[in-house]
């Protein structure tokens, strides 16, 4: 295993994407899905979603060998969604900004003629509590110059990448809901159920 990133990412509008060419579409990335907080449904690209607005969250992005263990008890929020990059590095870009980390899924040297098709695995906890513009805290306790509250959000995020099968070998799967507890989760996988197929193109 190795951990590609680990660190605070900036979020406007709930937001993040991973992506080796320009942000997806929002409504083309869920579209036929049954999640809503892990959209995978343009080629080279994954949506993620999270509980906070505004502000700076914690992710972290694993990249394995083969499936990894059940996601710990810790994680509330549990999705999975087939994954198809379009390079064998790709960018961890915050809404409206350019990328912020490179992840490179295969090792360093090592050749590969024909990317396979990774499974997305996820992991989220504290979207309630990140849903709360001011996470929790009492904003009449806040002195009116004090934003690190935008710093200090309660909500987690696990990002799990692993490949399917050989180059050439595996196909996209459906995505799952393994696991499902606030109401920002049910909220966002009605929205996803809902959704129209894109046009074919």
């Amino acid at each position: 295993m190795r951990v590609l990133f680990d660190g605070k990412v900036p979020v406007h509008y709930g937001q993040i994407y991973v992506t080796s060419s320009d942000p997806p579409n929002m409504e083309w990335a869920f579209a036929g899905q049954a999640n809503g907080l892990c959209g995978g449904g343009q080629p080279g690209a994954l949506f993620l979603m999270t509980g906070t607005h505004s502000g700076r969250v914690r992710l972290t992005v694993e990249v394995h060998d083969a499936e990894p263990p059940a996601a710990a008890g810790e994680w509330e929020e549990v999705v999975e969604v087939s994954f198809v990059p379009s390079a064998a590095v790709v960018d961890l870009v915050p809404w409206g900004e350019g990328a912020l980390a490179r992840l490179p899924l295969t090792s360093e040297g090592q050749a590969i003629s024909e990317l396979p098709v990774y499974r997305a695995r996820y992991c989220a906890t504290g979207m309630d509590e990140g849903h709360d513009p001011f996470g929790g805290l009492d904003p009449d306790e806040l002195d009116e110059s004090d934003h690190t509250y935008m710093d200090r959000r309660p909500d987690r995020y696990l990002l799990c990448l692993w490949p399917e099968g050989t180059a050439g070998d595996a196909v996209p799967r459906a995505d799952a809901v393994l696991r499902q507890t606030s109401d920002g989760a049910a909220y966002w996988h009605t929205w996803a159920r809902a959704l129209a197929l894109p046009p074919a193109r």
